[in-house]
């Protein structure tokens, strides 16, 4: 049975989840990186983007590709992991953000209870990838989108398999750390064959290398050679990184570290009370985590780590790699 989070009693979903990143041939970083902010630094004091409400074009025709049924019960609220700053969102106070002292990891939690996860693929990645009309229409995700980020890396670097809509772009393999959205919207991550199986409401299956982490154990290590956790640029062991994990109580925490060894992501996680963990894209620019607001008919994001070098209206459209967009309800 596919682990299902216990808090997971979402709403309507109206799409599907994403992932496809690519740890070789990254964008070019732009020139001189940005000097480190206090720790203090919110989120929202970073340089915000934004876009009419509506951006994209007309929302499809044709059927959504994911059921809706009803809300039975709401779930408790839940509470972000204790240690680090939290600051709720602007979108949606299920959605809370924070960054550790020296300002180059940051870290955004999301209660599962109270939003809906939808997985957009990329225009080019993940190689081979179908696409639904919903999916191809950013007016299908924009208008209650509260925060987005990066899924995998490139299905051609060997990462794992790929399963979308009924169809298995790329085998699956037990074993390997895997991310699923399933029809009413609601996540899970965990290990493929292990926590995580094909259930007739799953909608997306995106592997991504070995787990990061394991029943609460990290499974990096400082001996971990540059291209065990992807390639990096330069081959060197510190990239951007990201990842996304799962807490015992249900809730995630998605990951963006500025210039990170994969052990130190891992342990980053771990110190949160992260459970099973999934790594994500990495190097100079893939690693990309947003929030979101909706103000007078306009989407204003912010970036939760100043590092980050794409702008948070990267997923105001369709972009070329595939990501998460985690909707309020």
């Amino acid at each position: 049975m596919s682990h299902r989070t216990p808090a997971t009693l979402l709403v309507a979903v109206s799409a599907t989840l994403l992932a496809a990143g690519c740890a070789a041939t990254p964008a070019a970083a732009p020139a001189g990186a940005p000097a480190p902010l206090p720790a203090s630094t919110a989120a929202a004091a970073l340089s915000p983007a934004t876009a009419p409400t509506g951006s994209g074009s007309a929302a499809p025709t044709t059927a959504s590709t994911v059921s809706t049924p009803v809300h039975a019960a709401k779930a408790p609220a839940l509470a972000p992991p204790r240690g680090p700053s939290w600051s709720a969102a602007p979108g949606s106070a299920a959605v809370q953000v924070a960054t550790l002292p020296g300002g180059a990891t940051s870290f955004l939690w999301m209660d599962p209870a109270r939003l809906r996860f939808r997985f957009v693929p990329g225009y080019r990645y993940p190689e081979g990838s179908p696409a639904s009309a919903a999916d191809r229409t950013p007016s299908t995700w924009v208008p209650k989108m509260v925060a987005a980020f990066n899924s995998g890396y490139k299905l051609s670097d060997h990462v794992g398999g790929y399963y979308y809509l009924g169809r298995t772009v790329v085998p699956l393999r037990a074993g390997l750390a895997a991310l699923v959205v399933h029809r009413d919207g609601s996540l899970a991550v965990g290990v493929w064959g292990r926590d995580l199986t094909m259930t007739p409401d799953t909608l997306v299956v995106r592997e991504n290398l070995r787990p990061l982490v394991v029943d609460g154990v990290s499974q990096a290590s400082a001996h971990d050679g540059p291209r065990t956790w992807g390639i990096s640029n330069g081959n060197r062991p510190r990239a951007n990184r990201s990842a996304l994990g799962r807490l015992a109580d249900g809730s995630f925490v998605f990951a963006y570290a500025h210039d990170a060894t994969a052990a130190s992501l891992g342990a980053s996680l771990v110190s949160l009370g992260v459970r099973e963990a999934i790594m994500l894209d990495m190097n100079v620019s893939w690693p990309t985590g947003f929030v979101y607001a909706h103000r007078g008919g306009r989407v204003v994001g912010t970036r939760i780590n100043h590092w980050t070098l794409r702008p948070p209206s990267t997923y105001l459209t369709r972009f070329k790699k595939d990501f998460i967009a985690v909707e309020g309800i």
